[in-house]
């Protein structure tokens, strides 16, 4: 990975607003801030069938809801700018193409900041969601001082789960809960950031390959 290391750290309760470390560049793809520009993009991500499936409450009816959902992604950048107080959402590019193909993005749940992630269906069974989560997570334990991340998926979704696994987070438990807007099970997963005393160690970049 590109740049991972080069984040700042931010405590709690200061604003982000000039984090460094952005755009991070993977072997195949880009993380970067969304942009108004995105929104017919978003709008054609939202209704492939695997986000109807599995991410309903993010499916868009037209563009200029896609348009609105940016406008407060974009937001947040500056305020809160902090993933433990709103959400943190970054654009995913196929680095080769400049193609956007999907997003990774930080949220805050309860005590702990949540990662959720989708790709393109034409871009899975490639290993871009674990790319995205390793750049991600590394990034995001970099520039806040979080203890950890947790990931919640349907338990029926077997390639996020095995996504998740793939970059080193760690299954956690089953559990039923409101979840995407329907009552049904979820796996949780949960990635350790630092121990006192210890540098953050970032995923090898050979975990990046299936």
């Amino acid at each position: 990975m590109e740049r991972c290391t080069e984040s700042r750290r931010v405590p709690d309760g200061e604003h982000a607003v000039e984090l460094t470390g952005l755009p991070i560049r993977t072997p195949s793809l880009v993380l970067r801030h969304f942009v108004l520009q995105d929104a017919g993009a978003v709008f054609a991500l939202s209704n492939e069938a695997t986000s109807r499936t599995w991410l309903p409450s993010q499916v868009y009816k037209d563009d200029a809801e896609a348009v609105s959902a940016l406008k407060s992604l974009i937001r947040h950048y500056s305020t809160p700018a902090n993933p433990r107080k709103g959400p943190y959402v970054l654009a995913i590019e196929n680095r080769a193409t400049g193609t956007l193909i999907g997003h990774v993005g930080f949220s805050p749940f309860g005590d702990d900041v949540e990662i959720g992630f989708a790709i393109a269906q034409n871009h899975q069974r490639r290993g871009c969601a674990t790319e995205a989560i390793v750049a991600a997570s590394c990034w995001i334990f970099q520039s806040f001082d979080l203890e950890r991340i947790i990931a919640i998926t349907s338990s029926e979704n077997i390639a996020s789960r095995r996504a998740l696994l793939r970059a080193r987070f760690a299954f956690e438990r089953d559990e039923v809960m409101d979840f995407q807007g329907t009552n049904q099970s979820v796996s949780i997963y949960v990635l350790a950031g630092e121990t006192p005393g210890d540098d953050l160690r970032c995923t090898p970049e050979e975990l990046l390959d299936e």
